[in-house]
């Protein structure tokens, strides 16, 4: 009986040791991919050269753009010569919005004064001379919405409060300040304002404006934000002369019924083609910017995922698709129509990532997904960290991939270390010289590790 136990316990050691060298030898094995990884991507100039072909030739990518067209065009070019399996535009038809010029100007008894300011979409337009209105500063929609009817209606609601740089979290920051950008003309509108300006949400304290999307359910007033030096003069203006006036022009126009696309393009899987591993970011930017950061870079570090893959001739198991949406900055309707677009009787979403934070130092990722699939991520860090992979927690997967949520699938969001975006998101301040290209490569480097990791060992 002693015998018989010692052999059960001899063969049941030499199973686990072998186990474990199976692990050790996988582990050593996916390190050595992540590093060819790392040295094809860190070697390639091909995503900073697709970046600044977008900033420097298609800025102003705003659906319904020609800058938004010849972007999706020299993309598809791009997929085309690198001999992907599939690439394609994928129209639908929405409605957008446009702005040709607009214009704050303080009408003061020493003369005029120009403000820094740029549209937000989708303000109205004025007519003529445009509006000639006394303006009140307010700090909050709370503060606008305990004043009387009668204190706002015919003037220029002016929403004046400042980021709290008090937040460790940039994008803390911003989403603690961002409701009077997204709300408040809509808010002043009901009140009877005949137009709203508010301060950029930054925390850089320089003139340039920084646009964005507001929301009006029905009808609409001209919108606009100013420089944030811009938004301190007129307040310091305002406490020497509270029938300080100002002058708002505003050239825009909703477009109606356009056609406008998302681009595709894909590499087969060799196992479960059927199985969709997407990755993407957002073609579309701001009239007034570059985007270099928001969204060129995840653009181009996601497309990187298909030329590495190639170039590596990594045998993936299932298809990885890259989606430039369109329209994530006005009403996202790229990403809802993609999800729109499954047909689940051909194909089966398996996993899902957007990089939607800048080309800065890669820092992690944060999953939508059940607890088992956030497990099975975790153990993914270990191989992730030399290429600066500190986190894989639970939290947001992201705009454009969210629709996918509905069949069930994991949703990533690649995260960076984004002290600095706030300073040139939707702003002009966001262009091409601001990309550091080891960064970039960095970015590209991690998202696709997780990728390959995914399609290896994903198991849902």
């Amino acid at each position: 009986m002693f015998i018989s136990y010692f052999y059960r316990m001899k063969n049941l050691l030499t199973v686990l040791i072998f186990l474990a060298a199976s692990a050790v030898f996988s582990q050593n094995a996916d390190s050595l991919i992540l590093r060819k990884i790392f040295e094809n991507a860190i070697n390639s100039k091909d995503a900073y050269n697709n970046l600044e072909y977008l900033c420097n030739e298609t800025p102003g990518r705003l659906m319904g753009s020609e800058s938004s067209i010849k972007a999706l065009n020299y993309l598809k070019s791009y997929f085309e010569k690198l001999d992907v399996d599939t690439v394609y535009l994928q129209a639908y038809k929405t409605d957008s919005w446009r702005c040709n010029s607009s214009s704050v100007i303080i009408k003061s008894p020493e003369g005029d004064i120009e403000l820094s300011a740029v549209v937000l979409g989708p303000s109205a337009k004025t007519y003529g001379d445009g509006i000639t209105a006394n303006v009140i500063e307010v700090q909050s929609i709370e503060e606008l919405n305990k004043m009387e009817r009668s204190e706002i209606k015919g003037k220029v609601v002016f929403f004046n409060r400042p980021v709290k740089n008090t937040f460790t979290d940039t994008f803390q920051m911003y989403s603690e300040a961002v409701d009077q950008r997204a709300r408040g003309p809509e808010a002043a509108m009901e009140k009877g304002a005949v137009a709203a300006i508010v301060r950029s949400v930054t925390s850089l304290s320089d003139d340039v404006p920084h646009s964005g999307s507001t929301h009006f359910d029905k009808d609409r007033i001209p919108a606009l934000a100013l420089g944030v030096k811009s938004a301190d003069k007129l307040s310091e203006m305002l406490k020497n002369d509270i029938f300080l006036n100002l002058n708002i022009k505003v050239d825009a126009e909703i477009l109606t019924n356009i056609t406008t696309y998302n681009l595709i393009a894909e590499i087969k899987g060799h196992e479960k083609p059927k199985e969709v591993i997407l990755v993407g970011g957002h073609i579309d930017s701001w009239l007034n910017t570059a985007g270099a950061h928001d969204d060129g870079a995840g653009i181009v570090q996601t497309g990187d995922v298909l030329r590495i893959f190639k170039e590596l001739q990594i045998q993936n198991k299932r298809t990885i698709r890259f989606v430039a949406f369109m329209d994530e900055e006005y009403t996202q309707s790229g990403g809802k129509h993609y999800a729109e677009s499954i047909d689940t009787l051909v194909e089966r979403p398996y996993f899902a990532l957007e990089a939607d934070a800048g080309a800065f130092t890669p820092t992690g990722f944060t999953f939508t997904s059940t607890e088992a699939q956030l497990e099975l991520f975790k153990t993914f860090k270990p191989l992730l960290e030399p290429y600066g992979i500190k986190f894989i927690q639970a939290g947001w997967g992201g705009v454009d991939i969210y629709p996918l949520k509905k069949f069930n699938i994991p949703l990533t969001a690649f995260r960076t270390d984004t002290h600095r975006y706030f300073d040139l998101h939707h702003s002009a301040n966001d262009t091409f010289d601001k990309i550091n290209f080891r960064e970039l490569q960095m970015g590209t480097t991690c998202i696709s590790g997780l990728i390959f990791l995914t399609d290896k060992y994903g198991d849902w």
